[in-house]
């Protein structure tokens, strides 16, 4: 008998695939809420040194190819 419920579909029975979708949709948007309020004091932190790399790798772009011309 168990052999016949492993051979089985899994999306036999769409009760069972509805709830399963929901249960997923629930804990990632569960996940999602914990991220943000978790990160949320530490989000400029994050964006300063975001901008910070990006202006110092523009800076070193711009003096390599500088140099480079000659």
């Amino acid at each position: 008998m168990t052999s016949e419920k492993k051979g089985e579909s899994s999306m036999g029975n769409p009760f069972v695939w509805v709830l399963r979708a929901s249960l997923l949709c629930l804990g990632a948007a569960i996940a999602i809420n914990l991220a943000v309020a978790f990160l949320r004091p530490v989000l400029p932190w994050i964006v300063a040194a975001i901008a910070l790399g990006s202006c110092a790798w523009i800076a070193v772009a711009i003096v390599r190819w500088r140099h480079s011309r000659w």
